[in-house]
């Protein structure tokens, strides 16, 4: 049985205001890693007008509950194909290295299509970061399995529609498999709409525990679970019937985008599992895990 308690003083993250001046106006969706004993915290802020662009900003904590903001970026649009923005990171440590995924927003093509990548980054001290582009063209929601390898190769989940599954031997060249291997459930669930990846998946016991983030037909998004075989990435194990977190709170429900939670980060911190995520495509809470 998996349960989540949502934190009492969530949102632990808000838009930042200066003096009356709007710094950002959403603060959201992050990717989370720790180091020394420190929650490093990487969230898409962004500001509005004519043209909003997105950068990618940090925050630590020594309680991940309290959070200091950092003043500057640490990875903003520099390349044409990012000139709209760096959008929803997620994070983990590889050997002693921490790789970054983002997607890359280049803006709409003439027929109203977004135009974006799934692009990754490099960093050893985790205050800056060496882009090395594109990973998969076209797509998003980049989380490689963590501590994990099939086949002498790196493991990735993502996918902003459906999941899909890529390998890779250095990080930088993928290798994508031809099917999803989730899509949206046909019938009245959660996930009827369409599902998009989460955060970097774990390895347990019953094989690999992957969260994903899901939207109804409602327009209501939810966060659902799905299990994979440790011995084949590919093929799916257990797939859970109900979310388990969902829109409940206002700040939750009421933002740029009314009813969201969209999690995209899960740490080990302090002897208790820690889910990150968005709300309303605003501001950040946290949930504890039990699995």
């Amino acid at each position: 049985m998996i349960v989540v308690k949502k934190y009492a003083k969530n949102p632990v993250i808000v838009p930042e205001l200066k003096k009356n001046k709007i710094i950002e106006e959403s603060a959201y969706n992050p990717g989370v890693v720790v180091k020394n004993k420190q929650v490093f915290l990487f969230y898409r802020s962004e500001k509005y007008g004519r043209n909003p662009i997105s950068k990618i900003n940090l925050c630590t904590s020594s309680d991940g509950f309290n959070f200091k903001k950092y003043k500057t970026p640490v990875i903003e649009p520099d390349r044409p194909e990012e000139k709209s923005g760096c959008e929803d990171p997620r994070i983990l440590k590889i050997e002693n290295k921490y790789f970054l995924t983002y997607t890359s927003y280049e803006g709409r093509d003439k027929k109203g299509n977004f135009k974006i990548n799934l692009s990754g980054a490099i960093s050893e001290n985790l205050l800056s970061f060496k882009k090395i582009g594109t990973l998969i063209p076209k797509d998003k929601s980049g989380a490689i399995v963590k501590n994990y390898k099939y086949k002498n190769k790196y493991v990735m989940y993502f996918g902003g529609e459906e999941i899909k599954i890529a390998f890779s031997k250095d990080l930088k060249n993928w290798e994508t498999a031809k099917r999803p291997v989730l899509s949206a459930r046909k019938g009245n669930f959660f996930d009827n709409y369409l599902i998009e990846g989460g955060p970097p998946p774990i390895v347990t016991k019953k094989g690999i525990f992957l969260i994903y983030n899901a939207k109804n037909h409602s327009a209501k998004f939810a966060v659902g679970v799905a299990i994979f075989d440790k011995k084949n990435p590919s093929k799916l194990i257990k797939r859970y019937e109900k979310p388990i977190m969902e829109p409940t709170e206002y700040w939750e429900k009421f933002g740029r985008i009314n009813n969201v939670v969209f999690v995209t980060s899960l740490i080990y911190f302090r002897k208790k599992w820690l889910l990150y995520y968005g709300g309303a495509d605003k501001a950040i809470g946290v949930a504890e895990i039990k699995f």
